[in-house]
Order: structure tokens, then C-alpha cells, then sequence
């Protein structure tokens, strides 16, 4: 009992950490799908339960189940701020779930909490991937492999792995990216629960997408060199630079030469838990290092677009169209892995090295906090229109009204029928 109340405590108090990432104007803004086309799915009459409707040739689960509650339980002005904090909830049982897997790596506390503030820290999931649910499944790409490490030593915890597992396979397709796990300790009938899980979930993916193609996303042809430059640009520049204009700017002045430094600080860290580790911290940190390179490729090859061509940049096209973006996220998250598992190895060879590293690791967290930015900063409000929208409704003009979403340029919007104000 006091275990589950120190959880629920801590996801009442991580949930609360980070909704105040989120800038007060940011708060109150749908992001694109979260409206456009989750919300507006749960609102129609004709779509009564929604969790398994295929959208852009996948299934989105999690932020389905979401918007069910959100148009179930909250009345329409509020559904922006309802959804935006549940998502911040949803990081943080991600967070936690963290934490409790990875129990099956370490006993210190400090360097499971150090990887379970990873998600809610990182300096790039404020700018885009924070606070709505049409991007959390970046987030879950970051779980899938914890959950895939976890032995289940009680059924209840077999039960959590497998729906935790099938929840994030049914809501990211990528994670099949992660399903080589399958064979660490593939005998150990502990770990089967979360496999399980996933393997349903991708095949339910599957079947989604074999049935319900998606539509090319662009037919824009990336140059392959670009996935290589770029996988230090939205890993080691964000972590060293913080945001895109101070990177872009060292660029253009001096070309590849801040990105090289900035990428030896991986590199180094990489080859210092290669030569003082054990077998275990080198596997993690082929782990970590594989996941976010493939999960980079992965992204950039699955979405490809002229600002995601590096290899063809002019030194205008770096000022104007390069930005740290959704793709910056998991891949950033799986290379700040690496400083815990770094602080575990050399704790051998020097004792006082665990601490330092992990206090320099919570400065550097700490840092990231508060975002300069968001896409969200110019609304719009969803308050002010649904309150617009009512005026209307109420001296009879319209039977329905169309509510905006962020971003500006997003071209979805939602419909609200003017019964619905009446809940």
C-alpha cells in the first residue's frame, strides 16, 4: 500500500512538472490531431467508440482512448486545457514506468531516476511533442524498450508490462524497430508478458496498415547522406547548442565543424563505457546508441521533406528552414541515456565519479526546463473561439461552428454541433 501511494504521488507531482513546462498561452491550444481529428472522431454520432479507427494507415490508441474521456467527461470550453494535461499524465506514467523498469538494470535509486527524468526534461520536447497526445508516441518509442527489459515477478505485474506494451505498440508503429528484444533471455517466461504485448499490438498495426494503406506522405526524394548528417544534428546540437537559431548561425560561420564537437561528446562518452564498463554497460550503450540512430533514419525515412535534406542546404536553406522538431525528440532522449549508464561504469575506478556525474546531469536537466518557445505561443485559444462559437449558436446563426488547432499551419480544423455546448 505505501509503495502505490508513493507512485500515485509521484505521478500527481511529475504530471504537475511537467504541465508548468508549458508556457500559461500554450496551455489552452489543441495541437493539430488532438482536434482536428481525434476530439472531432469521439464528438461524431456516428462514431460511438473510436479506439481502433485506423487514421493516416495506423492505429493511434492511446490519444483515441483519450479523447473519449476528454468528450465523455469534460464539457467542450475545456477541452484543450483537459486534453493538454492528460498528456502531460501520460508522460508521466511514461516516466514512471521508467523508473519501475528499470529496476531490473540497477538498485540506485539516483541513476533510475536520473533515465526517468530523461522524458520529461529533454530540452526538445518542449517545442512541439509536449503537453498533446498526437505526438506522445515519440514518447513511447522511449518506453518500448524499458518495458521490454522488465522481468514480471507478480501476475498483476505481468498484466501492467503486457497492456503497457500492447498500448504502445497499437499506438507507434516504429516500435517494431525494438522487437530484437525479443531474444534478451528469450527463455526467461518473466519477460514474455510485455513481448506479448507488443507483438499483438504491432500485428494489430499491421493488419491496420495492410488495410488501410496510408497515403504517400510527400513525394519528396531525400537525399540518403542526409539521414546520416542528420542524426548528429537533432542529437548532439540540441544537447550542446540548446535550440535551433544558436546552431544554425555556427553553421553558416564555421560549416561542420560545431557539429563534430558537439558530436565528440557522444562519441567520447560512448568509448568511456566501452573501456571501463562492464558487459552490461556496453550492451546498454549499444542499446541506447542503435535505438536512436534507427529511430532517426526510421523517422526522417518514413517523412521525408526539403527541411529534413541537409545534404542539399545552402546556407540560406540552414537560416530558414532548419529546426529541432518531433524527430529531434526520441533520438535526443536515447543519447542522454547514455550519461547514467557512463556514471554506473566508472563508479569502479573512482567512487566519487557516480555523483558528480549524475548532479552534472541534473544541472544540465534542469537547464533544459524552461522552453524560449513553443509552437503553440500564438494560439490559438481554444476557450475564445468555443466562447465565439457559443454566441453564435445561441442567437441562432449557425447549428455548428469550426474551432482552429495549432499549428498555424495545420490545415485541419474542428467542428462543434451546438448541442454539444449543452452537456
Amino acid at each position: 500500500m505505501t509503495k502505490a501511494l508513493s507512485y500515485l504521488g509521484a505521478l500527481v507531482l511529475v504530471s504537475l512538472l511537467s504541465w508548468w513546462r508549458l508556457p500559461a498561452h500554450a496551455q489552452g491550444v489543441l495541437w493539430a490531431e488532438d482536434g482536428a481529428v481525434f476530439l472531432s472522431d469521439a464528438m461524431a454520432p456516428d462514431d460511438r467508440w473510436t479506439p481502433f479507427k485506423p487514421y493516416a494507415g495506423y492505429l493511434h490508441f492511446i490519444p483515441r482512448i483519450a479523447a473519449e474521456i476528454v468528450v465523455r467527461g469534460f464539457a467542450v470550453p475545456d477541452y484543450a486545457y483537459a486534453m493538454n494535461f492528460l498528456a502531460c499524465a501520460a508522460l508521466a506514467c511514461i516516466a514512471l514506468m521508467t523508473f519501475h523498469c528499470s529496476s531490473s538494470l540497477t538498485t540506485s535509486v539516483w541513476i533510475r531516476g536520473a533515465w526517468a527524468a530523461i522524458p520529461i526534461f529533454v530540452n526538445v520536447g518542449a517545442i512541439e511533442t509536449l503537453g498533446n497526445f498526437a505526438n506522445l508516441h515519440w514518447y513511447l518509442l522511449w518506453l518500448a524498450p524499458w518495458l521490454l527489459i522488465k522481468p514480471a515477478r507478480t501476475r498483476a505485474e505481468a498484466l501492467l508490462l503486457f497492456g503497457a506494451a500492447f498500448a504502445t505498440a497499437s499506438t507507434e508503429i516504429i516500435s517494431v524497430l525494438f522487437t530484437p528484444l525479443f531474444l534478451y533471455r528469450w527463455r526467461n517466461r518473466s519477460l514474455w508478458p510485455a513481448k506479448a504485448g507488443l507483438a499483438l499490438g504491432l500485428c494489430a498495426q499491421l493488419y491496420t496498415t495492410v488495410t488501410y494503406p496510408r497515403a504517400p506522405y510527400t513525394q519528396y526524394q531525400l537525399d540518403p547522406a542526409s539521414l546520416i548528417y542528420g542524426w548528429p544534428l537533432n542529437t548532439a546540437g540540441p544537447l550542446v547548442y540548446g535550440y535551433a537559431r544558436a546552431l544554425t548561425q555556427q553553421i553558416v560561420n564555421f560549416g561542420a565543424a560545431p557539429v563534430i564537437l558537439a558530436f565528440l561528446i557522444i562519441a567520447v562518452a560512448t568509448a568511456a563505457v566501452f573501456i571501463y564498463g562492464r558487459r552490461q554497460h556496453r550492451r546498454l550503450a549499444m542499446m541506447f546508441l542503435s535505438a536512436s540512430i534507427l529511430v532517426w533514419i526510421a523517422c526522417a525515412a518514413a517523412n521525408p521533406a526539403p527541411f529534413l535534406d541537409y545534404a542539399r542546404f545552402t546556407d540560406a536553406d540552414w537560416i530558414e528552414q532548419f529546426a529541432f522538431t518531433r524527430y529531434s525528440v526520441a533520438a535526443t532522449m536515447f543519447v542522454l541515456a547514455l550519461v547514467p549508464v557512463l556514471s554506473s561504469a566508472l563508479v569502479r575506478w573512482a567512487h566519487w565519479t557516480q555523483p558528480g556525474i549524475l548532479v552534472g546531469f541534473g544541472l544540465l536537466l534542469t537547464s533544459m526546463y524552461f522552453p524560449p518557445f513553443t509552437t503553440r505561443d500564438s494560439g490559438p485559444s481554444w476557450a475564445e473561439q468555443v466562447a465565439t462559437g457559443a454566441e453564435k449558436c445561441s442567437s441562432g446563426e449557425a447549428a455548428a461552428f469550426t474551432a482552429a488547432v495549432a499549428p498555424h499551419y495545420f490545415t485541419g480544423s474542428v467542428e462543434i454541433p451546438c448541442p454539444a455546448l449543452e452537456k
